[in-house]
């Protein structure tokens, strides 16, 4: 999504509405936005859902509606969205210790 600089604070309080809400929703194990580095008004939204199933039933909600009514004027060009189908993921593991030094 593409937000408007003059509505920046307000699509911020909306969209972490929006994740508190998405993020409820049986199916639902991550409905997260967050901006880019290079441009804060270009926003990203990453979700995983338990299966497709679960994620058009969000889509088509009423719920879902409502929220795209309330960004009428928050956004200055139409959104671009890619679904992206996962069968399977990992989580490697560190090769060793880290170094104290390098922790926050």
């Amino acid at each position: 999504m593409f937000g408007s600089v003059d509505q920046r604070r307000a699509l911020r309080d909306l969209l972490i509405a929006a994740e508190v809400e998405a993020g409820a929703i049986p199916g639902c194990a991550r409905y997260t936005f967050t901006s880019t580095l290079a441009d804060p008004d270009h926003i990203v939204l990453v979700s995983e859902w338990r299966d497709r199933a679960a994620m058009e039933a969000h889509y088509e909600s009423d719920a879902f509606a409502r929220f795209q009514d309330s960004l009428h004027g928050m956004l200055v060009r139409q959104s671009e969205m890619t679904i992206h189908e996962i069968a399977g993921s990992s989580h490697p593991t560190p090769s060793g210790l880290m170094d104290p030094r390098e922790a926050d």
